[in-house]
Order: C-alpha cells, then structure tokens, then sequence
C-alpha cells in the first residue's frame, strides 16, 4: 500500500497473528486477576465441615439453663444483659471462623471484602436478634409464626455475598456465599437450642438441629446452588 511517498507493506496473515497473540495474552492476563491467591481457595468440604461443628457446638451450649428475655405486646423485652453478651460472643466466633476460613481480601479487591465483612456483621446482626426473639417464646406456649422470615435470614446474604464475587469465578461466589452460612446457620441453632431450653420443653438436640435444617441449612443451600449458577454463559449462547 501506497502513502505518500512510502511504501507500506501489509501482510494480513501477519496481522491477523499478532492480534490473535494479543488477545491471548489479554486472556491470559485476565484470568490470572480472577483466580485466588495461593492458598486462598477452601473446598467446600472444609467451609461445611466448620460449620456443622459450630452449628452442634451453639445448639450444646444454647440448651443450658439461661437466664431468658420475656415477650410482651411489642416482642422481645427485658434482655438479659448475660444473655446478650453471651449471644454476641458466640456471633464473633462464627464471623471470626468465617473470615478466616473464607479469606475473602484473598478473592476480592478491597472494597468488596470490607463490603463482604460488612454483610457479614449486619447477618450477625439479625442472628442475634433472632435468637433472642425465639428465646422469648419459650415458655410461654405460643410458637414462632415468621419461619418463613428465618428462612430469608440465611439467604440474603449468601446471595449478595455471590453478587460481590460475581466476576471472582464459581468458586469464589461458592466459598464467600458458604462463608455468610458460618454465621447465619449456628446462630439459628443457637436462637432454637434456647426456645427449646426451658424445663418444660420437651424437644431435644436432635429436634433443634431439625429446625435448623429446616430453616436455615435448606435455605442456605438453595441460595449457594443460585449463586454457583453460571448464569453469564447462558446469556453469551
């Protein structure tokens, strides 16, 4: 091709090979961004595992004698202040396990793992506060009528925790939506473990974990199985 008084020599077998080589390197590159750094991928097993070992451990110490708030008109009243403290620790735990199993400032960028970190808190959060309001029905013969509400509390965050990792890879929504389930599923137990504490109930350990599969494990599984959906690839056919 002629310019001017150059000569230009295009070959389009040779341009074509060097953007070809280009965007692999473009995809390469990216590639190397979205995958985890080493050592910062657990598998599932190990998230689940922890998990139901808190979740037996929360249900063992929520059925001792503890001291309960009541229910008035209004909902919960007269919180113990052992109880509340109690409650708080056991949520550090589960976030602190979490977060450390989870590693998420290894799978996001920085603000998304504070963002993650921050949904982890508000989860534990409204945890605590729904521990304490199955607390308060105990004894008094009536029976919690928002489980469909519990259901929710394990959900949300797992799959807003999957919308932050959502260009992180399946493992990584996997990992941080399992991560939210560390602190939603042990404090459920813990909030049925101290419904059904009283002398005058009858349920025992076996009873509560049912609750808890029913009300949170479930829920939180069907939200993991939405997040890992690679929902991008069905769009792209």
């Amino acid at each position: 091709m002629v310019t001017g008084n150059h000569v230009v020599d295009r070959d389009p077998v040779r341009e074509s090979a060097i953007w070809s080589d280009l965007i692999r390197r473009a995809e390469t590159l990216d590639a190397q961004r979205a995958a985890p750094a080493p050592g910062a991928w657990r598998r599932p097993a190990v998230l689940l595992t922890a998990g139901v070992a808190l979740t037996v451990l929360l249900a063992l110490l929520g059925g001792q004698q503890w001291q309960l708030p009541g229910r008035g008109p209004a909902g919960v009243t007269d919180v113990p202040q052992s109880l509340l403290t109690f409650l708080l620790l056991c949520a550090a735990l589960c976030a602190w396990t979490g977060g450390r199993l989870v590693r998420p400032a290894a799978l996001l960028g920085p603000a998304a793992a504070r963002l993650w970190w921050v949904l982890v808190a508000g989860a534990a959060l409204v945890s605590v506060a729904g521990a304490l309001s199955l607390a308060s029905y105990a004894g008094t013969g009536e029976r919690p009528a928002d489980l469909l509400v519990r259901c929710a509390v394990p959900v949300v965050p797992a799959v807003l925790a999957g919308f932050l990792a959502r260009d992180a890879g399946r493992g990584a929504r996997v990992q941080l939506a399992l991560g939210t389930g560390l602190v939603t599923v042990p404090l459920g137990a813990l909030g049925w473990a101290l419904l059904a504490s009283t002398g005058r109930a009858t349920a025992g350990v076996g009873d509560v974990l049912g609750m808890t599969v029913l009300s949170s494990v479930a829920p939180l599984l069907l939200a993991v199985t939405f997040v890992a959906a690679d929902r991008r690839g069905r769009r792209a056919r």
